[in-house]
């Protein structure tokens, strides 16, 4: 996400890019002095000087700098008018008041102004000093500025990000968040997150996802909230563990093509999960393809997903396979009617096997034929409840 830079902060380092620090000073020999030290103290410190305050502030409105260090006692422009002159130009950066005319009552008024750091001038023992007091400042800047764009990322992102404490409670969320359930964020700041799902869901949740979440560190998944007026939300939620026993939540609302998504893939979890092997056809086609199996299917036959779907049902016929059987089931099929009857069919290796066959027509609502859903049982032939072997007929 693109968030553009407010004006007057420089980007955060990330340690490859050099420490810029304008020096402005009415004595042409301190402020070139001091660049020197400080560039020779700081490793990747670059300096630009100034004599006069008026170009210095302009060159601080257009250029990107991480700290100002000023001299006090200038003419036209002293360095707390020249500090007071940058703020109101939203300059944000550290400014260091580094002045051979120190007093209390400048110093006085040098924090009643907002100066990061007053310093008298002495001798060259001074500049380590100087230099530390400007790496601290600027390390802090980036390390301010860094976080301060994160928040901004956070609070204009699309998605909802919230912070949930130990407890369960809200800590911090977005307005993306809350208005997901159609509420303020006052109205969810230091509630219970349970607020937003219903009894069922919230008790999945404790029973389910928290301690998936508490065990791998992580959880991501489909739920359904509620709105403030009941209206159910379904979400997709990432869920990410924190060292103090919260974690951060990350949540979007389904789009209608992500429920239909979901509610066919939850579907076709709960298929694989039948031992019943299980194919759709689709009449509508030529040659009537398979466009569905389930993991049952595949280990009955040996057959997988990728070298079955888009064939005819007839691959699994063999050399003992009854002809008549067949051609009923095609009539059927064709016709869009039930039938249930017993067939010999051949795996993927070659070997028989007998199995119950059912085959239900699906229609839509105007009473057209959708697909045909085919039920593989294995064959109980001696009524004892008890398969036959594979090979038996």
């Amino acid at each position: 996400m693109d968030v553009s830079p407010l004006h007057g902060i420089a980007p955060f380092s990330t340690g490859q890019r050099a420490m810029r620090i304008l020096l402005v000073d009415d004595d042409e020999a301190m402020v070139d002095l001091s660049a020197t030290f400080l560039e020779r103290e700081l490793d990747d410190a670059e300096t630009e000087t100034y004599t006069e305050p008026g170009p210095a502030l302009d060159e601080l409105t257009d250029g990107e700098y991480d700290c100002v260090v000023s001299d006090y006692d200038m003419p036209g422009m002293d360095g707390l008018e020249l500090l007071t002159a940058a703020r109101e130009r939203s300059i944000e950066i550290p400014f260091v008041l580094f002045t051979g005319k120190g007093s209390e009552e400048i110093a006085s008024r040098a924090i009643s102004a907002g100066v990061d750091e007053y310093l008298q001038k002495g001798g060259p023992e001074e500049y380590p000093v100087l230099a530390n007091k400007v790496s601290n400042l600027v390390e802090k800047y980036w390390a301010e500025t860094h976080m301060r764009r994160g928040f901004l990322a956070i609070e204009s992102a699309e998605e909802g990000i919230g912070i949930i404490d130990d407890d369960g409670v809200y800590q911090y969320l977005n307005e993306a968040y809350a208005a997901l359930y159609n509420r303020d964020r006052s109205e969810l700041i230091g509630e219970h997150w349970d607020i937003l799902y219903p009894a069922d869901e919230a008790r999945r949740f404790h029973d389910e996802i928290l301690p998936q979440l508490e065990s791998e560190g992580s959880w991501r998944g489909l739920s359904t909230g509620i709105t403030k007026d009941g209206e159910a939300v379904p979400e997709r939620l990432v869920l990410t563990q924190m060292d103090d026993g919260g974690h951060v939540c990350i949540v979007q609302e389904l789009t209608e093509v992500d429920a239909l998504r979901a509610e066919a893939e939850l579907k076709g979890r709960v298929l694989d999960a039948v031992e019943v092997a299980i194919v759709a056809i689709d009449p509508s086609r030529p040659d009537n393809p398979i466009v569905y199996l389930n993991a049952a299917f595949e280990t009955l036959t040996g057959y997988d997903a990728e070298s079955v779907t888009g064939r005819n049902y007839r691959f699994l016929c063999g050399p003992e396979t009854d002809p008549e059987t067949v051609a009923e089931v095609r009539r059927a099929v064709d016709a869009g009617e039930s039938i249930s009857t017993e067939i010999r069919n051949y795996d993927a290796h070659g070997d028989p096997f007998v199995s119950r066959l059912d085959i239900r027509p699906v229609r839509d609502d105007n009473g057209a034929l959708d697909c045909s859903i085919c039920f593989h049982r294995p064959a109980d032939r001696d009524g004892d409840g008890d398969a036959d072997d594979a090979g038996s007929s």
